[in-house]
């Protein structure tokens, strides 16, 4: 329901799939991880491009096939960036993922006729401030939720 920007709409579902990608932390339980922790940021990418396709019509897999691999990069990356503050995090992994995801969906052959250099570029604008406003509030709407406590996770 957002307006479009060159063709493209703020990803919102792949900036909060991405977040979970980048902030969840391994579950410890007294023998070990806890393997609910430890999946949490698959099952929330997978959530998110089933919805992703639903809400735009897109065919099955399309972008489940592209938020998995980006959100394992971004799990694998998540140590190396650590010391970054979550706002330059989630305006750099927005702008950088987003038109990514926008040249995946041109491959699929899915982009509707428009542009495809114009969306490549233009998706990092609104991607931007998604994931400027994301990644600012998702931390304190989960502790306010009591999905996360502060420190334990």
């Amino acid at each position: 329901m957002s307006p479009s920007f060159g063709g493209v709409k703020p990803p919102f579902l792949q900036v909060f799939a991405l977040h979970e990608a980048f902030t969840a932390r391994n579950g410890v339980r007294a023998n070990g991880r806890d393997p609910r922790h430890a999946t949490r940021w698959i099952w929330t990418a997978i959530v998110a491009g089933v919805f992703m396709e639903a809400l735009s019509g897109l065919p099955f897999g399309c972008c489940t096939g592209f938020l998995l691999p980006a959100c394992a990069v971004a799990r694998a990356v998540r140590r190396a960036v650590a010391d970054i503050p979550p706002v330059a995090l989630g305006l750099a992994a927005a702008m950088i993922f987003a038109p990514l995801q926008e040249a995946w969906l041109d491959a699929w052959g899915v982009t509707g006729g428009g542009s495809a250099f114009l969306r490549f570029f233009a998706s990092a604008l609104p991607a931007a401030g998604t994931g400027v406003a994301l990644f600012t509030c998702l931390p304190a709407l989960e502790a306010f939720a009591g999905l996360r406590e502060e420190g334990t996770e």
